[in-house]
This record gives structure tokens, sequence and C-alpha cells, in this order.
């Protein structure tokens, strides 16, 4: 009597098997650089408060405390109610203090459109930014633990010319002083 082989079980079996494999390491596999860009995708595209946990799992340390006490009206203030168009992200120094802990230098380039989601890009005030965080391996995964270091430059959108309003305050640097006439002593003596 020959014995049939249920191969579609067995294969259904080796697929759970591998796709549970693949799928749990998807946050352990990340390297510091994509927990950055991860924690930026998100922080830089927030839509609703409870997103505000999607950065909790990618932080520890001090940068995980700031987050987890700050309120949900910060929160809305800090990333949902502004508008940002992204132009340029790149990872400019990557510094291996041991093997558990870097820091990630990384240049962060957008369009700040504010609140008002009528804003034009063109009139938007260019934000490039240069942050040094601590990124630190722990249970064996990458976590985001602190800003260590913050450079921001904002260029303003200006009209093609800036003219002065009619009837200006005059520069006191280029004014001279009125001259007056010196006011009379009082003298002590008494009048004839």
């Amino acid at each position: 009597m020959s014995r049939k082989f249920p191969i579609l079980p067995m294969l259904s079996f080796l697929l759970l098997i591998s796709c549970s494999k693949m799928c749990s390491s998807g946050r352990e596999s990340m390297g510091p650089e994509e927990v950055v860009q991860a924690y930026l995708d998100i922080s830089l595209n927030m839509q609703d408060v409870a997103q505000k946990k999607e950065l909790l799992k990618l932080t520890t340390g001090n940068l995980k405390n700031s987050i987890e006490q700050a309120s949900d009206d910060i929160i809305t203030k800090a990333f949902i109610k502004q508008n940002y168009k992204l132009e340029r992200y790149s990872v400019v120094e990557r510094r291996d203090r041991t093997p558990r802990e870097t820091e990630i230098t990384f240049l962060l380039s957008y369009k700040n459109l504010g609140p008002n989601k009528e804003n034009k890009l063109e009139d938007a005030p260019q934000v490039t930014t240069e942050n040094t965080l601590s990124v630190v391996r722990n249970e064996g995964a990458w976590y985001i633990r602190d800003v260590l270091g913050k450079k921001t430059s904002i260029d303003f959108a200006l009209g093609d010319e800036i003219k002065p309003a009619a009837g200006g305050t005059p520069d006191p640097a280029t004014q001279a002083e009125p001259e007056t006439a010196p006011e009379p002593e009082e003298s002590n003596t008494p009048n004839p």
C-alpha cells in the first residue's frame, strides 16, 4: 500500500514558519540609520495623536521620557498641525562609540508650511537642520536615546525688493544731534 504524502499541508506549514521568522525580524533587523529614518518619517507625517505610540517604540531614555510626558495638545501642535514638505534627508556621519552605542548625524531640509494647509510651497520658509542623535542597541533592537546636538537655519522667502515704509524712523547712528543752548547755571551767591 502506498502512502500519499500531504504536500499542501506541509507546504503551508513551511511557509508559515518562514514567514513568522521573517516578519518577526523586521524591527530587530533595522540598523541605527533606519531607526532614525523611521522616526523622522513618522514625526514629519503624523496625522493622529495615537501615532505617538509608534515614536515611543523607536525611542528610549531621555527622548522616550520627553515624548511620554508630552500632552496630546503638545503632540498635536508640534507634529500634527504642522505641514512639512521634505526636500532632503541624508546621514552625514556615523560614529560608533561601542558595539551597542552609536551617534548618527543627519541633515534634514524641508519647507515648513505651518498649520495652514493652504500656504504656498514657494512662500514657505526653508528649514535646514543638522542633528546628532545617540542611538543604542537594547534587547536586540536599536533605539534613539537622546538628541546630542542641533544646528538649525531658517531661510524665509522674501519678495523681489524690500522698500522702507514712507515716513520711517531715521537711523539714529546717521543723525546729528541738534545743538541746544546751555541752560543758565544757578548761583548760590545772594543778589545785591
